[in-house]
């Protein structure tokens, strides 16, 4: 027998035996865990309690659909990670906490996610959370209180609103619904249904902010929200456009605004 064929099968032996032990090790620690949950079974540490904290949306049946345990299971059994993955897999849970406290209860804490904005995309309308994550399609009737988002948005898209709105409160609660364009600018319609075009943040020195700040003055100072007017356009920074309503046309008897 050559030098290397006996080195390769030494070789093989070893790793054969690093394979069984391996192997004997596994099956050791499956035992050991199988006679320890045993073992605390038999000791009375089972479910025999449930305590579900943080619904406020979500049905407890349904959260109860999916927990799939029975009372009276090993307690030290249940795969938390799964079961909280499975809480938290429904529309309105956005983090599930879930501990065991001996002898035999289960609590779970949730906290759901907080309705932000009705968001449509593709002619499919949504309720969303501040991070742009979808709720649910059903029931939107008890949310159209809140702001409508037309077109594809990312979470940046939907903080810089935020500030947008931040800074003119009495003008956001106005707001009806904001529409991105090209996804690169806002329009923002009012519930009156005057349309305010809007620059891209990107545009410098006069960019959105910039433009929703002279908004504000101008509006302040001429009341344009309460004017027959459909359409303001704000990206030009040297000039107003504005697009009256047809009552408006014949208000003004062929006489243009002077603002």
């Amino acid at each position: 027998m050559t030098a290397m064929l006996r080195q390769n099968l030494m070789s093989l032996s070893v790793f054969a035996g690093l394979a069984t032990l391996l192997v004997l090790s596994v099956a050791l620690q499956r035992e050991a865990s199988n006679w320890f949950v045993e073992t605390s079974s038999d000791a009375g540490f089972v479910l025999n309690d449930i305590e579900l904290n943080g619904l406020v949306r979500t049905r407890e049946k349904d959260v109860q659909a999916v927990l799939d345990i029975d009372s009276g299971m090993p307690l030290l059994a249940i795969d938390l990670k799964n079961l909280q993955a499975r809480i938290e897999a429904l529309p309105w849970i956005k983090q599930a906490q879930i501990n065991r406290v001996l002898p035999g209860t289960l609590t779970i804490n949730v906290f759901e996610r907080e309705p932000y904005a009705l968001a449509q995309t593709n002619g499919q309308v949504k309720l969303i959370d501040p991070e742009g994550v979808r709720i649910t399609d059903r029931g939107l009737a008890s949310y159209t209180d809140l702001i409508l988002i037309v077109g594809d948005t990312s979470v940046a898209d939907l903080r810089t609103l935020d500030r947008l709105k931040a800074t003119a409160p009495a003008l956001a609660s106005r707001i009806q619904s904001a529409v991105r364009v090209n996804q690169r600018r806002w329009d923002l319609i009012f519930k009156n249904g005057i349309r305010i075009k809007l620059p891209s943040v990107a545009e410098q020195p006069y960019g959105l902010e910039q433009a929703w700040a002279r908004f504000g003055d101008l509006n302040q100072a001429h009341q344009l929200l309460e004017r027959e007017i459909s359409v303001i356009d704000m990206r030009l920074p040297d000039r107003l456009v504005v697009r009256v309503t047809p009552l408006g046309r014949r208000k003004m008897a062929g006489k243009e605004w002077t603002l």
